[in-house]
């Protein structure tokens, strides 16, 4: 996991925690399905993925590199383990685990290093399950909304994307998406784009200039000018069992 990226949410960690959303039930369930009883998630963040997948497994480990993200992990989901690390290095023992998760999180993964050092941990038919929830750019307005404040891809795969190397030991992935929206006023909407790396990367005057434009933009189109938004989200999950 990319160690600069992650100071940059921690900067942002109390917003991210306020502004991204929680993956929907259906999504969660999908995930968990199946005996485990105990798991770790990588790239926990400040929890948003931690506190459902702990309502659902008894032993829940949660592992994030960014001490800011840590802090607001731990007192958003007070009943799991938090532990420095990435889904690179992982601080268990061998087969210590019946499942691993990341949940908008894997694209900042070095699948090469991160498939090996998981199969270590997970038990024999141990499960990973990955997945992303993020903005559904299939709507017109919400694409718009990515061209105004310069979205790219921070790595080749990019979020929504998962694929399992030859010779992993793990098998082809099963797949499952969600599309729903969560209802945002205009203001938290433009400020949860500054929860965002390619945004937290940009100088205070730069990103200041690309929150108004987006400000603009909102108020003026006919679809989001109301104050209250439904925004378009899609939740994109993966499972693969390790053999």
């Amino acid at each position: 996991m990319d160690s600069a990226s992650g100071t940059r949410f921690g900067s942002a960690a109390q917003a991210y925690h306020r502004l991204r959303p929680t993956p929907p039930a259906a999504a969660v369930d999908w995930l968990t399905a199946g005996s485990i009883a105990t798991a770790v998630e990588v790239g926990a963040g400040t929890g948003l993925f931690t506190a459902p997948l702990a309502d659902r497994v008894p032993t829940v480990f949660a592992v994030e590199p960014d001490a800011q993200m840590r802090i607001r992990l731990a007192d958003h989901c007070p009943g799991v383990t938090v532990l420095d690390g990435t889904a690179e290095r992982i601080p268990l023992g061998d087969a210590s685990v019946d499942a691993v998760f990341c949940h908008s999180a894997w694209h900042w993964v070095d699948p090469d290093a991160a498939f090996p050092e998981i199969a270590r941990v997970l038990v024999p038919g141990g499960l990973l399950a990955v997945a992303w929830t993020m903005p559904d750019r299939r709507v017109g307005w919400r694409a718009k909304l990515d061209e105004i404040t310069g979205k790219h891809s921070a790595s080749g795969r990019g979020p929504g994307r998962f694929e399992v190397p030859p010779g992993s030991g793990f098998d082809q992935p099963a797949e499952f998406t969600q599309s729903w929206t969560w209802r945002m006023t205009t203001e938290d909407l433009v400020a949860s784009l500054a929860t965002y790396d390619h945004v937290l990367a940009l100088s205070e005057m730069d990103r200041n200039a690309m929150l108004h434009n987006a400000r603009t933009y909102l108020n003026g189109n006919p679809a989001t000018s109301r104050g209250t938004i439904e925004v378009p989200f899609r939740t994109v999950c993966f499972r693969t069992h390790h053999r």
